[in-house]
């Protein structure tokens, strides 16, 4: 017990000290977390993912939904309508890249069966939201792109965990079911975000109604908690619920007036908000170090193919963002910055042990190869973004970008101008953020693109 509890203050002082060395130096904590991980599991034997027995995937998860509920709160309605469609695309396109990527090198590298190779292609699509979100809270691009990124991720994990699970239960069968892939990526994503932000709105009458027996320490976490579980429970994905949550409790003004009346117009309490930011702290360090615990390289084989999946994903998004962005619209480091977010997390570790859980054979290759390849792809983000704003390591890379807009054009670029998408023809206008006249939530106002 007592190793338990100084464990747990370790943890609670190392989240912050590595969060403001992020801030400083903008050299990740996740890298350090996920290192420190493996290293005292893998590496040294001090530590075993076994050894948290039901612990370790429960603590997990309330990382994860705490991470997503916090996203949400820091997500305005004008970020979310002008950026949904942009981050669509990006989830869709680069979700097709990197597995037709992933199936040629699974296929002719590996010499493995088709069905493996389209098992890793359809897992390895999703960006990781726990690593994502966090991550571009505290880099100078602007609010679209921070939108545009933190919803791909939220978009992948709904095309992973649907395709995954479908096709390994048509390979059980004997049979595919094109009517299970619509239905799970077609209505019942949209259901999850329906439910979401309705339970966002319950809440806030519950605060109302209740008053102090609802504002209880942790009670909204508490609620988006459940609301995860009801959701995951009736099969819906309880993670675009959770974000549609806290989404809901961030924009209550946009209700009616005469609707209004009967909610909590704060249903998130300064002191929650410095609550949940202390919890997704010890949450989020022990989320990856338990990701690090998990590490396995395997055989030279494995390294050599997770370590080429690792590039060919870069590659794709690299291609991915000039295929969608117009460079007229977008800054040279929003532009690198969106391909260097390719880390992949938990959500692709839980999904890629479920062939091996399922007796299917490959299942353990399958296995390694993931879990080799995040954290490769986890250290290459964190170099890019620890290096993407300093001048000598742009000025490498800025030949890549060079149709994009520079420091001095970005400057001049009018805050009415939402990142364009040039599959669609079309540019949205929108201001960067919500005018704090009305504004219910009571975070810590936004900052405009200009003052990052």
């Amino acid at each position: 017990m007592a190793y338990a509890l100084i464990g747990l203050a370790i943890l609670f002082f190392l989240g912050h000290a590595l969060n403001r060395l992020f801030i400083a130096t903008k050299i990740p904590d996740v890298l350090i977390l996920v290192a420190l991980g493996y290293l005292a599991g893998p590496v040294f034997g001090w530590l075993d993912a076994k050894d948290f027995g039901k612990v370790g995937p429960i603590v997990s998860t309330m990382a994860l939904v705490i991470i997503l509920y916090e996203g949400g709160l820091h997500l305005s309605a004008r970020e979310l309508f002008r950026s949904s469609l942009p981050a669509l695309k990006l989830a869709g396109v680069a979700y097709v890249l990197i597995g037709i990527a992933s199936f040629a090198i699974a296929t002719l590298g590996a010499r493995q069966p088709w069905y493996v190779s389209m098992l890793l292609a359809l897992n390895l699509g999703s960006t990781a939201s726990a690593i994502v979100i966090p991550m571009v809270k505290h880099l100078n691009i602007r609010q679209s792109s921070k939108a545009i990124l933190s919803l791909e991720s939220a978009f992948n994990d709904v095309l992973i965990i649907v395709a995954v699970i479908v096709f390994i239960d048509s390979l059980s069968a004997g049979q595919f079911s094109t009517a299970a892939v619509v239905w799970g990526m077609g209505p019942k994503p949209i259901i999850a975000v329906v439910l979401g932000g309705g339970l966002g709105v319950l809440w806030a009458f519950i605060r109302k109604r209740l008053g102090q027996m609802a504002s209880m320490t942790f009670a909204s976490e508490a609620w988006a908690l459940f609301v995860y579980g009801i959701l995951e429970t009736g099969g819906y994905n309880g993670a675009l619920g959770v974000l549609a949550l806290g989404f809901a409790l961030a924009n209550l003004d946009l209700l009616p007036l005469h609707f209004r009346r009967h909610l909590d117009p704060a249903p998130v309490s300064l002191n929650e908000k410095g609550l949940l930011g202390d919890i997704a702290f010890i949450l989020r360090t022990f989320f990856f170090i338990f990701l690090g615990l998990q590490i396995h390289f395997g055989s030279s084989q494995i390294v050599l193919v997770a370590f080429a999946i690792t590039v060919a994903i870069f590659i794709t998004r690299f291609m991915s963002v000039y295929l969608l962005f117009k460079p007229e619209q977008m800054p040279r480091l929003d532009a690198l910055t969106i391909t260097a977010m390719g880390p992949r997390g938990l959500a692709t570790a839980v999904i890629a042990t479920l062939p091996m859980q399922r007796g299917l054979p490959g299942g353990q290759w399958l296995q390694d190869v993931v879990f080799a390849t995040i954290p490769m792809t986890i250290i290459f983000t964190a170099l890019c973004v620890s290096f993407a704003e300093r001048q000598w390591f742009r000025k490498y890379v800025e030949m890549l970008f060079e149709p994009y807009l520079d420091e001095v054009q970005a400057a001049q670029l009018p805050e009415m101008t939402v990142t364009g998408v040039s599959m669609t023809g079309i540019t949205a206008t929108g201001t960067s953020s919500r005018p704090s006249e009305g504004q219910t939530h009571p975070g810590p106002p936004r900052r405009s693109d200009s003052e990052q």
